[in-house]
């Protein structure tokens, strides 16, 4: 097998992950060859596009050149021409791999009530391949105005099955929830998509964003129970059926293939950071299941009360007898600031009482992090700390009080918890049961 010459073209491209991708998808499946970035201007393009497709095996087609490409192609796909883009070429023939890439994921639509929030490119392709599986689908986007036109184009393909939902009106509940929007990539990662229907229970989440993976939203559908789908699986199988399309004759492994997910992911959060904070009260298994996540996601573990200590040179206890409350929550605050703006991705565990300083809640959400609420009731937390005298809230005359000033203390923290959260973890159960749900949360 020849070796292939590919790349992407586009403009900017300076976060880029198509070679990183492209080589690991060649490494996988015994292609020989190399893949470049060609940042590439929309007046370039008349000048550009000829030579590489004389020059290169194929190359993808990303913003703003998908449908300026057009043009210079001497033939196209179906699927291009159905969508009216293309994002791959190969000699002089145009491809849409986007589609490949959804598809692959295995997203149900047959005959299922779909919704799909947005309007734009990738939301046209999902609303066509929704209704051509049959689907009872519903558009939301921000503009009524462009998901009605949205609507018109998939009725005037001969599908009747499509409306709009109203603007600000909840569209009812859905067995399958498609989000064509870009809510909750990074740097927003605290951003939501739009309620604009509820999910059933067993339904189905699909995100096209990648970055972060995954975004709040996938985390809120499954720690909820429901199943979501990241479009780090779209990015990757689109890739994979660009290479098929250079590479007919390679050995695409599945199995070697989908190894490759978490990989991506490390990668990703090497270009784009972002921490993982926990919190919850004392006890609750922050420090225990922070420690057990950044093993898992192979990535630092920071302990926040422990780099007090070691700024301190003592005890947090000592700080709080020597300097008081004060002095201790404003180096907590000055610490918390400073980890979350190191370089790199990495798990943080909070001390309880972080979020009683209303400048530590308003820094995380500005700061480019999830934070995630363990929350366990009084009666498991105070099993688990009953014991522990060295914690300074459980220092009474008896244990009878050391427990109501505990439940005292939980109730009037707890709403805070609730109300900065991006997502809330029940912690009732033993650490290998919450730990489960936790990594359930990270699933490619």
């Amino acid at each position: 097998m020849s070796a292939i010459n590919a790349g992407l073209i586009g403009s900017p491209l300076g976060h880029s992950m198509s070679p990183y991708i492209h080589e690991r998808i060649m490494e996988a499946s015994g292609i020989y060859g190399k893949y470049e970035l060609y940042e590439i201007s929309p007046e370039e393009l008349p000048k550009y596009a000829p030579i590489l497709m004389r020059e290169l095996t194929g190359f993808n087609v990303t913003i703003p050149h998908k449908v300026a490409i057009l043009p210079f192609l001497d033939d196209v796909a179906p699927m291009v021409k159905e969508y009216g883009a293309a994002n791959t070429v190969c000699g002089k023939i145009g491809y849409n791999t986007d589609v490949d890439g959804f598809l692959s994921c295995g997203v149900p639509m047959k005959d299922k009530k779909v919704l799909l929030l947005g309007a734009g490119g990738v939301a046209r392709m999902m609303a066509i391949e929704a209704v051509k599986a049959g689907a009872d689908l519903s558009i939301w986007a921000r503009s009524p105005e462009k998901a009605q036109a949205l609507a018109d184009e998939v009725k005037l393909k001969g599908y009747e099955k499509v409306k709009v939902c109203a603007e600000n009106a909840a569209g009812g509940a859905f067995d399958t929830v498609l989000n064509g929007t870009p809510c909750g990539m990074w740097p927003k990662v605290h951003d939501v998509i739009p309620k604009a229907g509820t999910l059933v229970e067993g339904g189905t989440f699909f995100d096209t964003i990648y970055n972060p993976c995954p975004t709040k939203t996938c985390m809120q559908y499954r720690v909820d129970g429901r199943n979501a789908v990241s479009g780090l699986k779209m990015l990757l199988n689109q890739a994979i059926a660009a290479e098929k399309i250079w590479a007919p004759d390679a050995h695409f492994d599945e199995e070697r293939l989908a190894a490759i997910l978490p990989d991506i992911r490390k990668k990703l959060w090497e270009k784009n950071p972002i921490k993982l904070v926990f919190t919850g009260f004392m006890g609750a298994g922050k420090t225990t299941i922070g420690r057990m996540t950044a093993d898992y996601l192979k990535i630092p573990f920071i302990d926040l009360d422990d780099k007090i200590v070691e700024v301190a040179g003592c005890p947090i206890r000592e700080i709080f007898e020597k300097d008081g409350e004060e002095t201790f929550r404003r180096m907590e605050h000055d610490i918390l600031k400073r980890e979350l703006e190191l370089p790199g991705s990495a798990v943080i565990s909070l001390g309880g009482g972080v979020l009683t300083n209303e400048k530590n809640e308003a820094l995380l959400a500005e700061s480019k992090s999830m934070l995630m609420y363990l929350k366990a009731d009084p009666d498991t937390i105070w099993e688990r700390v009953k014991h522990d005298r060295s914690r300074p809230l459980l220092d009474a005359k008896d244990a009878d009080t050391a427990y109501k000033n505990m439940c005292a203390r939980l109730a009037s923290r707890e709403p805070t918890y609730e109300r900065a959260a991006d997502v809330v973890i029940p912690a009732n159960e033993n650490v290998s049961a919450i730990f489960a749900k936790v990594t359930k949360l990270f699933e490619t």
